[in-house]
């Protein structure tokens, strides 16, 4: 475990994260929406629930973006069920913004692992690959690539929107990873990283 932490620590260190998010554009409204919650717990294995995974990423994203110079609302600030329609409603209330779903994953192949990034409209997929691509590099997890989907969160949220999918509850080593605070810092800092670079594309 020690070594684990050490691995993660100089993940985050050689990043570099603080000095990549100096020169964040003022003003641009990011959508958090920490998946799941309440009754609905997501994923779950080994008493890790997939619900409080994603609330705790979210709310470091949202640390970290409000220190970059973003304005960061969550769809929801604690243990609590909000359906699919409310969350695209809460982002559809901006004017102009970005949506940014966090979940964790799940398969009946616990061999299953590695990080991916859905997105619907083809005016978000570029979000989606820079979002990806500092996921896979700071978390050092394979690359399951951008997809496409239908899910309703992006489907009925009008803006640029995505959903990230950090890691596999229901592989060992991932659980490992996504229970390690440190872990969940870089999976927020990678996401806002990402944000940053794509506002000044």
């Amino acid at each position: 475990m020690r070594a684990f932490l050490r691995f993660f620590r100089s993940a985050l260190l050689l990043s570099g994260f603080a000095l990549s998010m100096r020169l964040a554009p003022a003003a641009v409204t990011v959508v958090i929406d920490p998946g799941h919650g309440g009754a609905d717990l997501g994923a779950t294995d080994s008493y890790v629930y997939e619900k409080h995974i994603n609330l705790d990423v979210a709310r470091r994203l949202e640390r970290s973006l409000t220190e970059a110079g973003f304005k960061a609302i969550l769809t929801r600030s604690r243990d609590e069920f909000i359906s699919l329609s409310e969350r695209s409603v809460i982002a559809n209330r901006q004017r102009k913004a970005i949506f940014v779903s966090i979940h964790f994953n799940s398969s009946y192949k616990t061999s299953a692992f590695g990080i991916e990034t859905y997105y619907r409209s083809a005016g978000s997929e570029r979000l989606a690959k820079f979002v990806q691509t500092e996921l896979v590099r700071n978390c050092r997890l394979p690359d399951r690539g951008v997809k496409t989907a239908n899910y309703a969160v992006l489907r009925r949220t009008k803006h640029t929107c995505i959903l990230v999918e950090g890691g596999f509850v229901s592989n060992k080593t991932d659980r490992t990873a996504m229970c390690d605070p440190l872990y969940r810092q870089i999976v927020a800092d990678s996401i806002a990283r990402a944000l940053v670079q794509y506002e000044r594309s």
